[in-house]
Formats: structure tokens, C-alpha cells, sequence
């Protein structure tokens, strides 16, 4: 009943724009800092460029106590701060056109659904210059099924294959898992791919 008093009310004072949603924020706070300070600290500004906390030891010998984050906020909020100029890097890349077989990238990937209890993968390789794609399905992802799909790529690609991208996965090579376990890290052992 008292919210249709109210509406009812807003409706005869102000007609339909009455009804609209406002803001039930308040207008004030009541620990908000006075205009005359609030002045003050914009003439002392712009008079000596002083930074906030600078400002606070003055008005301290004027009797007015504030933090100097209150200060700065009230700077920022005219405007008064300065303006650092940020020189931005521009980089210009040039892209090279690459030929036929000069990158591939292969990836794998996991079958997302398993067929008969039986999670597959599959190895895709994929040239950059030309976005011929080739792609096999395999049992498991191991160093030998990534060899035996190299070399079955090799064979039925149409063009010289001159470099291979991969991600470094430990089935393309042993880098980041057996790299330092071996006997001599320094010479390590290459893998077969």
C-alpha cells in the first residue's frame, strides 16, 4: 500500500517521467570533503604544481589534515595530474611468402569420443604455404607412431618436405622430458624424429 502512495504521489508531481527508476544512492557523504578545502587544494595546485603529498605538509600549516591519497583523488578528479606521454613501439612485420613444403606443422590430438573402449589420436599435418592438410589416426601417441606417420607423410605429400614445426610434445621429442636425465646432458642422444 505505501508503495503505491509513493507512486501515486511522484505521479501527480511529476507526471509520467515520476514512475522511472532512479538511484536511491545518496546525493552527499557525509565524510566528504568541504568545497572550501576541496578549493584550496586546487588553487595550491595551480598555483605551485606541487605533487599531493607536498600538498599535505602545506595545508598541514594551514590546520587542514588530509591523506595524501584524498588529495591526489581530488587532483585526478580536475583534471590536474600530469600526462605522461607513453611512446608506443610500432613493429612492422613483413611476411615472407613461404613455397611449397618449405614448413609443416604437425599436431596431435586426441579423438574426443572412444570408440569400442578406445581412445584414438590423430596426427595432422598441416603446410603452410599452401594449407594442404594430411591427417592419420593412430592407437596411441608414442615416438614410433609419430616416426611411422613422418615417414608415411613423406611418401604421399605432392611436394619436398624442407622443415617440420611441431609443439615439442614428448612423442616429437625428448627436450623437455629425458633431456637432462641423460648420461652426458650436454651431448644428449637425439631422438629418431
Amino acid at each position: 500500500m505505501r508503495t503505491l502512495k509513493y507512486w501515486l504521489s511522484h505521479y501527480r508531481r511529476y507526471g509520467m517521467g515520476g514512475l522511472d527508476n532512479e538511484s536511491r544512492r545518496p546525493k552527499s557523504h557525509p565524510w566528504e570533503t568541504p568545497i572550501r578545502i576541496k578549493e584550496r587544494i586546487i588553487e595550491l595546485r595551480r598555483k605551485t604544481k606541487k605533487c599531493a603529498l607536498k600538498l599535505q605538509w602545506q595545508l598541514a600549516k594551514e590546520n587542514i589534515i588530509l591523506h595524501k591519497n584524498t588529495i591526489h583523488k581530488i587532483i585526478k578528479a580536475e583534471g590536474l595530474t600530469r600526462k605522461y606521454r607513453v611512446r608506443k613501439l610500432k613493429y612492422k612485420y613483413i611476411g615472407v611468402p613461404l613455397q611449397l613444403g618449405e614448413l609443416l606443422e604437425i599436431d596431435v590430438k586426441y579423438v574426443p569420443k572412444l570408440l569400442e573402449n578406445r581412445q584414438y589420436y590423430q596426427f595432422t599435418a598441416i603446410d603452410c604455404a599452401s594449407r594442404w592438410r594430411y591427417l592419420k589416426i593412430y592407437e596411441d601417441y608414442s615416438n614410433l607412431s609419430a616416426i611411422n606417420f613422418l615417414k608415411e607423410l613423406i611418401t604421399i605429400a605432392p611436394f619436398r618436405i624442407r622443415a617440420v614445426k611441431t609443439d615439442n610434445g614428448s612423442y616429437f621429442t625428448n627436450r623437455y622430458t629425458g633431456y637432462e636425465k641423460s648420461t652426458d646432458p650436454l651431448n644428449p642422444t637425439l631422438q629418431c624424429f
